[in-house]
């Protein structure tokens, strides 16, 4: 039950609502077809190539897509001041060796088959990540190779596994703003027309992280008290 009600209080920290419109895409895999499955898809994604975007082209942005590139220090500060990060495959490496951007470590690159099966956890399901999507899910060559990940710690979330139960995408807050760590080469091949990992990338779109809710608050507060309220329970029936 407290595990519960943890979980629970954690899903209130993020809140879900409209798509992201304004998306700067960068890095070295299939940024066109991307930016031209966001557009078709009512966004305005804009494609800044190999290069990390400036302050500047960022100033407006709601989202930063890391397709396997390396950032900077705006790309950095644009997270910590409120900004969505979604990276892809190495793309994790810069977020969270070299901006520490989440409490959790890069690896190296690992392939592990063709149509891998992807399963979102409770806390993946909860920021709707699996909306329209089978869970497990597989997208053929787009979950084929991981950029793998350690020492996962507090306050980052694993929001879905590969088989063996290995975290493939974790997620949490960074300052202000959210890094969405997607290990996985989702955008490998990446048809323009959409894909299974085109609706995860629409999903992972509509999270908007801002200032916790008074109302979500109220409720942590609330549960708090009930999970106090089961611990004396506990101890005075023990």
């Amino acid at each position: 039950m407290i595990k519960k009600i943890a979980l629970i209080a954690a899903s209130l920290l993020v809140t879900v609502t409209a798509q992201a419109d304004v998306i700067a895409v960068y890095g070295s895999n299939q940024n066109n077809n991307v930016v031209t499955f966001l557009n078709n898809n009512g966004h305005t994604a804009t494609n800044y190539g190999s290069a990390a975007p400036t302050a500047g082209q960022l100033a407006g942005a709601n989202a930063v897509i890391n397709l396997r590139g390396t950032g900077n220090t705006a790309v950095q500060n644009f997270v910590t001041n409120g900004g969505l990060l979604i990276t892809e495959w190495r793309g994790a490496e810069w977020a969270l060796d070299t901006a520490n951007l989440l409490n959790a470590d890069g690896g190296s690159n690992l392939q592990i088959g063709t149509n891998t099966l992807i399963t979102h956890t409770a806390a993946g399901l909860a920021l709707g990540l699996g909306n329209g999507l089978a869970n497990p899910f597989a997208d053929g060559p787009r979950t084929q190779f991981q950029w793998t990940l350690s020492n996962i710690g507090v306050g980052v979330d694993i929001l879905a596994t590969r088989p063996g139960d290995i975290a493939t995408i974790i997620g949490g807050i960074s300052g202000s703003g959210y890094a969405l760590i997607n290990s996985l080469d989702w955008a490998d091949g990446f048809p323009s027309g959409g894909s299974t990992s085109g609706t995860w990338l629409l999903n992972a779109l509509d999270i908007e992280v801002g200032q916790v809710p008074v109302v979500n608050t109220v409720a942590l507060f609330g549960l708090g008290l009930v999970g106090l309220s089961l611990v004396r329970r506990k101890t005075k029936t023990a």
